[in-house]
C-alpha cells in the first residue's frame, strides 16, 4: 500500500511539472514566426553594434566587426550564432525574458547589430546631425552638448539607464559594463537630452 501511494504521488508530480513545462513552451514564439525570423536573419551580413561575448570558450568579437548570422536559438532565453573573422563562430546569449516574443527578439537583434554598412551609416548621420557629430559617431566618441540620440548611436545601448528630475531638468545616467573585466564600467551623463559629461 505504501509503495503504491509513493508511485501515484510521483506520477502526479511528473504530470504537474510536465503540464507546466508544456505551457511555458507553448507560450514561446510560434513556429510560423520562427520561420519568419530565420528567413529574415539567417545568412545576413551585419556589423556588431556592441561587444559580443561567447557563451562558451570562443572569447569575444568587438564592436564594428563585420559578421554573418548563421544560427538563431528561439527557445529558453534565446541566442544568436555568428561567424566572424577567420570563420570563427561565436554564440551570443540574448537573455530575453520568458515567454519569448518575436518583437522582443527583433529588438534585441537591433541592439546587437547594425544591418547597414558603416559608410552608409556615416552618410545618414551626416544628413541627420552634421559633420562634427557624424565623425564622432563613426569613431565612437562623445562631446559636450551632443544630442542624446547621437550618443546612443556612438556608444550603443547602455546596460542600465537611470533618470531623475532635478527641478525642471531631466538628468540621465547611462551605465555600460565591460563583460571582459568584471567591475569595470563607463558612465554617461545626459541633461535635458544633451551629453553633459562621461567617465571611461
Amino acid at each position: 500500500m505504501g509503495k503504491r501511494s509513493i508511485v501515484l504521488a510521483l506520477i502526479a508530480v511528473i504530470a504537474f511539472y510536465g503540464c507546466a513545462a508544456k505551457n511555458i513552451i507553448g507560450k514561446d514564439i510560434p513556429i510560423e514566426e520562427m520561420d519568419q525570423l530565420n528567413e529574415e536573419y539567417l545568412g545576413k551580413t551585419a556589423w556588431t553594434r556592441s561587444l559580443l561575448l561567447d557563451i562558451g570558450p570562443e572569447g569575444f568579437i568587438d564592436r564594428d566587426v563585420e559578421i554573418k548570422i548563421v544560427g538563431l536559438d528561439l527557445h529558453w532565453s534565446g541566442a544568436v550564432t555568428v561567424e566572424g573573422p577567420d570563420r570563427r563562430r561565436l554564440r551570443q546569449a540574448l537573455d530575453l525574458e520568458r515567454p519569448l516574443t518575436m518583437s522582443a527578439f527583433e529588438e534585441k537583434m537591433k541592439r546587437l547589430f547594425w544591418f547597414k554598412h558603416p559608410d552608409y551609416r556615416y552618410r545618414m548621420n551626416l544628413r541627420s546631425y552634421g559633420k562634427k557629430t557624424a565623425k564622432a559617431i563613426y569613431n565612437h566618441e562623445l562631446f559636450k552638448g551632443m544630442k542624446r540620440d547621437a550618443a546612443l548611436e556612438s556608444w550603443g545601448f547602455p546596460d542600465e539607464m537611470n533618470s531623475t528630475d532635478v527641478g525642471e531638468r531631466l538628468q540621465e545616467q547611462w551605465i555600460y559594463r565591460d563583460p571582459r573585466q568584471k567591475g569595470k564600467k563607463r558612465y554617461l551623463y545626459i541633461t535635458d537630452g544633451l551629453v553633459d559629461s562621461w567617465e571611461e
